[in-house]
């Protein structure tokens, strides 16, 4: 083996996804930078309500959007509870919760159409947009490389078998859905785990299941945080816990009963990298008296079976992996997605989000479900919407410098993974120096600033773009066919990714 082939193997394989800078995981050094979390631009109103009779009184984006470029519209699978005694309504809807998938279809992401699909009755009519009866949690996912007629899988929460467990099926449109003969998955004989979403990672060659299990932490039986992998969709991994409420989460506990619990999580790949959206449930409150907590609604505590016995505000926080089963969070653990203000449409809960976000118009677009009270609040006023959660590309996380230099020093990387690909990249960054500047020196995987690729050959950046391509006096592209080094100079500026393009 030779020394080039040696230092290939020391360099980070990267293709030329996004690298994000919401970890050290591709920083070598840093210096003069401080790391800041984005929170979301919310719309001022929620982008779907409740307004048909088999919706109730409450929607959930415990669901999908997607958007599908051969019909240039969004569609959503999304969720409605009806709660229980609803049965005489809907031909075929048991007891249980009520809970009902539903599906809409936008043009711009923000009004949304409920078509009339005819596949159920509901109040003696088929004109409604009901999917699926007695599901929860619908993660759907599209599969451009499966059989046309399982182009579409879907995961969900399956209120209809006497053993707990999800519900696997398939589906050529994404409307008329068959399922797999392996049903249940995931089961779990004692424990309601309802929140799920699921995350194809085709880099790892695995699906991951993110959903929540009930776990004794301090003293308190709590939600947490479990995944479970697959290879095939159908044959599941035993659940492993990833995220656990620690001594930092209860630093706002005043009475015993109090604890941080964590609701779900939204797990998604990004990049070749795993975040999450976490919504972190502080239990302010707890009427259960000494009974279990996963029994039914209707035998829970002193409240009514519409009523949650716990109660307390939600916010989602951010959650990032590097492999899908080791998880961290950012660091000063402030919201991503935050409340809103008092009186609003989203004042006491972040319940839950999409399973993943949109990326459209060079921005990221992430539904959430928003509650107007804290969890415990009583319906009505209590009401559940549908709302969308905005950043800019690649915008959860940046490094930020002020007017003292800051530098930033990437670990040795070789860019297309190590292939026989030996055309040189083209170097993308996204980050704000409208107000200061930014330049990029070539290192190789040594440290050494390569002939022609120095500071002071760079072409400073000044503006502010998602996408602005490097270039140095005398070169457009990185070098190639080797491990190198990228050091950024920031000057009053916001850096919050990069990549590498080839012609290929």
């Amino acid at each position: 083996m030779g020394y080039q082939d040696i230092e290939n193997e020391k360099a980070l394989s990267i293709g030329s996804e996004t690298q994000l800078f919401v970890d050290d995981a591709i920083v070598s050094a840093k210096r003069g930078v401080v790391r800041t979390l984005h929170p979301a631009r919310k719309l001022d109103q929620p982008a779907l309500v409740p307004d048909r009779p088999w919706e109730g009184n409450r929607v959930y984006i415990y669901g999908t959007v997607h958007y599908d470029p051969d019909v240039q519209r969004f569609r959503m699978w999304y969720l409605a509870r009806l709660g229980r005694g609803q049965n005489h309504r809907a031909p075929g809807l048991r007891e249980r919760q009520g809970d009902l998938i539903l599906y809409a279809t936008s043009e711009d992401g923000i009004h949304w159409e409920k078509p009339n699909l005819g596949l159920h009755e509901f109040d003696g009519s088929r004109e409604n947009n009901i999917l699926i009866f007695d599901k929860h949690s619908p993660t759907v996912i599209i599969d451009e490389a499966a059989d046309p007629a399982e182009r579409y899988k879907m995961a969900g929460w399956d209120w209809t078998q006497e053993q707990f467990g999800y519900w696997v099926a398939h589906s050529a449109d994404g409307l008329v859905w068959n399922e797999y003969p392996v049903n249940p998955v995931l089961m779990n004989s004692d424990e309601t785990l309802e929140a799920i979403t699921v995350a194809h990672a085709p880099h790892e060659g695995e699906y991951f299941a993110f959903h929540r299990r009930w776990g004794e932490v301090g003293g308190h039986r709590r939600r947490l945080i479990a995944v479970a992998t697959s290879s095939d969709f159908l044959a599941w991994s035993d659940p492993e816990l990833i995220i656990i409420s620690d001594e930092q989460d209860d630093t706002w506990v005043q009475d015993p009963e109090q604890r941080t619990e964590f609701y779900g999580m939204s797990g998604f790949v990004y990049g070749r990298q795993f975040l999450g959206f976490l919504p972190v449930f502080n239990v302010v409150k707890d009427v259960r008296g000494q009974e279990d907590g996963t029994a039914p609604l209707s035998s829970r505590g002193a409240v009514g079976s519409e009523q949650s016995p716990w109660d307390g505000p939600i916010e989602a926080q951010l959650a990032h992996s590097r492999d899908g089963r080791t998880w961290a969070r950012f660091a000063d653990r402030s919201p991503i997605i935050p409340r809103g203000k008092a009186g609003s449409f989203d004042a006491g809960c972040i319940l839950c989000a999409a399973d993943r976000p949109v990326i459209h118009n060079d921005e990221v677009w992430h539904y959430y479900t928003a509650i107007n009270t804290m969890h415990g609040g009583p319906m009505p006023p209590k009401t559940a919407t549908i709302a969308r959660a905005v950043w800019r590309l690649d915008g959860f996380v940046s490094l930020d410098a002020g007017h003292f230099e800051g530098v930033v020093e990437t670990v040795a990387l070789n860019p297309m993974g190590g292939s026989s690909v030996r055309s040189a990249g083209q170097l993308e960054v996204n980050a704000d120096a409208s107000e200061g500047s930014l330049a990029v020196e070539v290192l190789s995987a040594n440290g050494e600033t390569h002939p022609g690729f120095s500071r002071q050959e760079c072409a400073e950046f000044r503006s502010d773009s998602v996408r602005h391509v490097v270039r140095w006096s005398e070169h457009e592209r990185l070098p190639a066919g080797q491990p190198l080094r990228l050091r950024f100079h920031l000057d009053n500026t916001q850096l919050y990714s990069f990549r590498i393009r080839t012609a290929e």
